[in-house]
């Protein structure tokens, strides 16, 4: 099955706005970061971390998955997306919801503004979703990623109508327990039903074929989704009624063991893969796993220290939110989309000259050496800044988001040049 087949000429504009937008909220993240960097050893509770949490989380990963997702989604479902309408009616939602929010968690304005885009944030997020199971309705086949996909939409809603909730309950008051009570249970909602499963679902199909691997245990897939929604499912409702307890450390541990299960299909992956030089994309997505592992490994002292009341599990939190949003996600998406991205930019602008003129492969849309300089910052910022967040050290911290800004510029001029430089060909000499 090729995953980047030629689609409905609608489509190509869709997710090129959706990489761009997210492109930029990157850039726009990584100056905020270094704008707040000497905030970020107090509280996470405080405006800036907000406003930053959130341009992250969805600006900048959101964003860019519903673009990847409008071009994958038909392949794994092996139909047509439902609409080409309706994404447009997301993005031009999900933009001004999307500044309204961060403009006013930055500046903790609770009011009509918060709210507008709380409220058109959801609105963007309901059309995806719809979007996405309309598309599903008509598939006749199903695999472990419909699975995933399907269920992280669910988490993702769930997290946003929760987000909204919170928004409101800023103004009326009127959750019955208090506000960080609920910011917990929102946090992971995110995390782990809709980013966690979404990646996995997805990188589970991509990585085989990026390198070429003949041996797929599908069964340590279906024991990370298991694992995965049960621990989930577990923490809302044991923290809702008991906050963080002992049996938190049992939640954890199947949390642990479904992200065994999917290093374990992924070692199984490369272990049998026929391509056996690794490209700077596929580098990112190790980077990004290896981080995901250490933010899993800060669990366990954050559940210990806040049940000794000890103020370092407010640290700890900050540093396995940043491990988990700057980290992990930052680095799976850097490493996708000049995986992802360069084939549909190919398919759309020189499969039609195959076989008649000397057209340039994928990997040579994008500069390498700007992707050898993005990865090799983005490594600078997860050395100093983690561990300026881990020992409480400004400079570091200071030092790591600077390295993160230079990785996003160098990201989005990269963007820039796969999308709009068009490389000659024979064809156009003639």
């Amino acid at each position: 099955m090729n995953t980047f087949r030629k689609q409905a000429p609608a489509l190509y504009p869709i997710v090129l706005s959706h990489y761009l937008a997210s492109g930029f909220c990157f850039v726009v993240l990584s100056a905020m970061l270094l704008c707040a960097a000497g905030s970020l050893h107090d509280h996470y509770f405080q405006p800036q971390l907000l406003a930053i949490t959130h341009m992250a989380a969805l600006g900048w990963a959101t964003l860019i998955i519903f673009g990847a997702a409008y071009q994958l989604i038909p392949v794994v479902f092996e139909t047509d997306l439902y609409s080409f309408r309706l994404p447009w009616l997301s993005f031009a939602c999900f933009i001004p919801g999307l500044i309204l929010l961060v403009y006013s968690f930055w500046l903790f304005d609770t009011g009509l503004y918060m709210q507008a885009g709380g409220l058109l944030v959801l609105l963007a997020i309901l059309i995806f979703c719809y979007v996405v199971f309309r598309t599903a309705a008509r598939s006749a086949n199903r695999s472990i990623q419909h699975d995933y996909i399907l269920t992280a939409c669910i988490w993702l809603a769930s997290t946003a109508v929760m987000g909204v909730l919170l928004v409101f309950n800023f103004s009326y008051a009127f959750l019955p327990k208090d506000h960080l009570h609920f910011l917990k249970l929102h946090a992971h909602m995110g995390l782990s039903g809709w980013f966690l499963l979404l990646i996995i679902g997805v990188s589970s199909k991509l990585i085989p074929m990026f390198i070429v691997s003949r041996d797929l245990k599908n069964s340590l897939l279906v024991w990370a989704y298991y694992l995965t929604n049960a621990s989930l499912l577990l923490f809302l409702a044991d923290t809702y009624l008991n906050g963080i307890n002992v049996k938190t450390y049992f939640i954890a541990g199947l949390s642990m063991f479904a992200l065994a299960a999917y290093i374990a299909y992924v070692y199984r992956c490369f272990k049998s893969r026929v391509k056996k030089k690794l490209d700077l994309p596929i580098v990112n997505t190790l980077i990004s796993i290896a981080m995901l592992a250490v933010a899993m490994l800060v669990l366990p002292l954050i559940i210990y220290f806040h049940l000794k009341a000890d103020p370092r599990s407010v640290q700890y939190s900050t540093l396995y939110g940043s491990l988990l949003l700057i980290g992990w996600l930052s680095s799976i998406i850097c490493g996708q989309t000049f995986k992802t991205l360069p084939f549909i930019v190919w398919i759309n602008r020189y499969e039609h000259l195959a076989g008649k003129a000397r057209i340039p492969l994928p990997a040579e849309l994008y500069k390498e050496n700007l992707l050898k300089l993005q990865t090799l910052f983005f490594i600078l910022f997860g050395l100093t800044f983690f561990a300026g967040l881990f020992f409480k050290n400004p400079i570091l911290t200071y030092t790591g988001a600077a390295c993160l800004l230079a990785s996003a510029l160098l990201y989005m001029l990269n963007l820039c040049y796969l999308i709009f430089s068009k490389t000659q060909t024979s064809h156009d000499r003639l």
